[in-house]
This record gives structure tokens, C-alpha cells and sequence, in this order.
């Protein structure tokens, strides 16, 4: 799995031909092959990816990394740094598997927030990911919002090893501090009723403060949400604000097969409906 990765992360940033950038990288690649001091060269050569390699996207076309049965690992909305570090980390595993373990902690120890982002990530790919739950855990500690979104956006590893209660709190988390709960993997196969009644909970205490409902706070609430969750999803689908209408009708969506009662809501709200990307939606399947 790690040989195949490094492989299509190679390919997607040897296409952007930026010479410089590879050149330095296969420098970095060549002292940690050597294999004199393999956690402090790939912490050094880490360091560096920033400044090098840039913060530009990848590639939006990418295609996600397979980590495990059905499941995919999307890597396109990552930076070219990111996809620099990742190589560097692969190819200090493979070079010394030996220090495997050690690798990878020492980095989530020692790295940097832009650096753990990446691991976090690329830790999908080791046949020992679940042994590093506590590190990932630790990174879900987090207050600021480009790490926890390493964690909790466009990776599959709290899908794969996070339990109920684990799940629920990372995506209620996700609500309280902004990240967005719509590029949270496996969300509608993980949704429960405990979830369902966290969001209700944090919907009365958001109202009672005066303050707005996070628009896609509706895809954690379905398809488990009581009578009264169910009533506001209703209510929402008549917002003023288009992302409140989007989610809403995607929440009623998760349900298969959708019900006569939803599918009427659906129906009507189609007839005054303007916006063509839920408009769209509504003509999915």
C-alpha cells in the first residue's frame, strides 16, 4: 500500500514540472535513503517543504489513494508542500522499516502544525494505523481549524477507527468551531441516534444565544432525527440563505428509500425553488 501511494504522489507532483521543487526533493529523498539519521533528516528536509515546495494546490483532479477496503483517501485538496512532506515520511517507512514506529511518532511529536496535518492524514496508510489512535486523538484536541480539519475533512481514518462516541464528538467539534461536517467521510453511514440528539441540543443552545445554525449541521442530523429535528429540517428548507436550503434537502436525501412524506416536502419545495445547484440536487439520485 505504501509502495502504490508514494507512487501516485510522485506522479501528481512530478506532472506540475516544477524542476526546482523536484530537484530538492529527490536531495531530501537521497539523505533519507542513506538512512545516517533518519527521524531528524526527514524532520529537516519536512521543514523546508513550506518554503520550497509552496502552498499551491496540488491538482483538483487527482485521484483519491486507496487505504483500505472501501475506502479511499482523496488527496486533491492538498497543497504541493503536503504532497512533498508525504513522500519524505513514505519514503523514510520504507527506507527504515524498522524505525517505523518511531518515525511516525517522533513526527507527530515534533512536527510542526502544518506537518502533523499531513501525518494525520497519511497515517491511513500504514498497516498499523489504528496502533497510533491515541496520537490522532491528541491532534482532535486542537482549537485551530486548519489542523482539525486535517483531521476530521477528506480522511477516512476516524470513519475507519473512531467509535460512536469518538465519532460524534469530532463532528460535533467540527459544528463549534467552523470546520464543515460535509467533507467528513463516512458521516451518513456512521449517523446514530446520540448524534442526532447532540445536534438538536446544540441547535436549541445556538438559538437560545442568539446566534446562527452552522448551514450543514442537517447531514448529522438525519436520518435519526426526532419529530422536532425533523420539523426544523422542514422549516430550513424555507431559508432565506441557499447553503440552509442545500443541506436540508441533502439531509432528507440520506434516507433510502425516501419516504412519501419527504418526498412530498421535496416536491413542493421544488415548485418555488431557484437556486440551479439545488435544483440539481433535487434531480440526484
Amino acid at each position: 500500500m505504501i509502495e502504490a501511494a508514494y507512487a501516485r504522489i510522485q506522479s501528481e507532483l512530478q506532472s506540475l514540472r516544477n524542476d526546482k521543487g523536484m530537484q530538492w526533493l529527490l536531495s531530501g529523498q537521497d539523505k533519507i535513503k542513506a538512512k545516517q539519521d533518519v527521524v531528524n533528516d526527514l524532520l529537516t528536509w519536512s521543514a523546508g517543504a513550506r518554503s520550497t515546495l509552496g502552498q499551491e494546490r496540488l491538482n483538483a483532479n487527482a485521484e483519491a489513494i486507496s487505504v483500505a477496503e472501501n475506502r479511499l483517501m482523496p488527496i486533491d485538496q492538498w497543497s504541493i508542500a503536503d504532497a512533498g512532506r508525504a513522500l519524505l515520511i513514505l519514503q523514510a517507512v520504507m527506507s527504515a522499516p524498522e524505525q517505523h514506529a518511531l518515525i511516525v511518532r517522533s513526527y507527530f511529536e515534533q512536527g510542526d502544525e502544518s506537518e502533523v496535518a499531513i501525518m494525520v492524514r497519511i497515517v491511513n496508510l500504514f498497516y498499523d494505523a489504528e496502533s497510533y489512535k491515541f496520537q490522532v486523538r491528541e491532534v482532535g484536541r486542537t482549537n485551530s481549524k486548519p489542523l482539525y480539519a486535517a483531521l476530521a475533512q477528506y480522511n477516512p481514518y476516524p470513519a475507519r477507527f473512531y467509535d460512536d462516541h469518538e465519532f460524534n464528538q469530532l463532528v460535533l467539534k467540527a459544528l463549534f468551531i467552523g470546520v464543515g461536517i460535509a467533507s467528513i467521510i463516512g458521516l451518513s453511514e456512521r449517523a446514530n441516534f446520540e448524534l442526532s440528539k447532540m445536534c438538536e441540543d446544540y441547535i436549541d443552545e445556538r438559538v437560545a444565544a442568539g446566534r446562527s445554525i452552522p448551514p450543514d449541521i442537517w447531514l448529522a442530523l438525519e436520518p435519526f432525527a426526532s419529530a422536532n429535528g425533523l420539523g426544523l429540517i422542514h422549516q430550513h428548507l424555507q431559508h432565506d440563505t441557499p447553503e440552509h436550503r442545500y443541506f436540508a434537502v441533502k439531509a432528507l436525501k440520506q434516507q433510502k428509500p425516501l419516504c412519501a412524506e419527504r418526498q412530498q416536502w421535496l416536491n413542493t419545495f421544488r415548485k418555488n425553488e431557484k437556486d440551479h445547484r439545488i435544483l440539481a440536487l433535487l434531480s440526484s439520485n
